[in-house]
């Protein structure tokens, strides 16, 4: 048996490379055609299916913003939305989708960078699940004003009386919207720094006289909990008090898209303020 020449393993090593690299061409573009112009509008991504446990490793990692938002969109990215664990390599979504991932980066940010507590406060002397019960309603049917779905999460108290919970924002930013809806009562829509549009809806009444981009800060009181709305301004009494929460990114197109806001919520619960009241 003839010994292979010093050319003819040369020639195989670049082969078994040519090899080896094409698999890995192959695989990273596979992963990347997950990623399309329009990825925030597919349901698995409105959901943000980010679990408490995910939420506070990526938060114990002390990252800067970007880094925060780059590590969570390729977790989400390379587990198809709903990750079990941190999973940060972006290699395939920068070489094949730069524009796509990095508009993705830019949704996640709007979402979760500018998030700093739980919207109501716990009593003094109680844990927030004590005082507050919410299910994962997003998408589920509503009829009034027409057949729609619920975008948001609904917030109860144990003690359901309108104007006793106070309503905090979640986040600093400046007032963008303020006012009565027929739908949701009177509430008030919070912009975050990174874009996020935060909306609290049938409040009681407002903490005070608030003027469109009024700089808020966040765990400053904006309301209290209500049962505003479905109907002529003042309208209350027609549902169980609570607090609607939206949350709305801009989305290429020019619109807002609402996501869910029940992971989001989950997260902030072990950030609930403690407030006397």
């Amino acid at each position: 048996m003839k010994r292979k020449t010093g050319k003819q393993l040369i020639l195989l090593l670049f082969l078994l490379f040519a090899v080896t690299a094409l698999q890995n061409f192959i695989q990273q573009r596979s992963r990347a055609s997950l990623l399309h112009t329009d990825t925030c509008f597919t349901e698995s991504f409105r959901e943000q299916a980010l679990l408490p446990l995910l939420y506070q490793q990526l938060e114990a990692g002390n990252y800067t913003d970007g880094e925060f938002a780059d590590l969570l969109t390729a977790t989400m990215l390379n587990q198809r939305f709903y990750p079990k664990k941190i999973s940060g390599d972006n290699c395939p979504y920068l070489r094949f989708k730069q524009d796509e991932y990095l508009f993705l980066k830019d949704c996640y940010s709007a979402i979760w960078n500018d998030l700093e507590t739980f919207p109501i406060p716990a009593r003094t002397g109680t844990d927030i699940q004590e005082e507050i019960s919410y299910e994962n309603t997003f998408g589920a049917r509503r009829d009034y004003g027409g057949s729609r779905t619920h975008e948001g999460c609904d917030l109860f108290g144990r003690i359901s009386e309108s104007g006793f919970y106070p309503v905090i924002s979640m986040t600093s930013g400046t007032v963008a919207k303020i006012g009565w809806l027929p739908l949701g009562g009177y509430r008030i829509g919070i912009r975050a720094s990174h874009g996020g549009y935060f909306y609290y809806a049938h409040l009681a009444s407002y903490e005070k006289n608030f003027q469109i981009g009024e700089p808020v800060k966040a765990g400053q009181i904006l309301g209290y909990m209500g049962d505003t709305g479905y109907g002529e301004e003042g309208t209350a009494g027609k549902f169980q008090v609570h607090l609607h929460l939206g949350i709305y990114i801009d989305t290429q197109a020019g619109e807002e898209l609402g996501v869910n806001p029940y992971y989001v919520l989950q997260a902030m619960e072990k950030k609930a303020k403690k407030y006397t009241y």
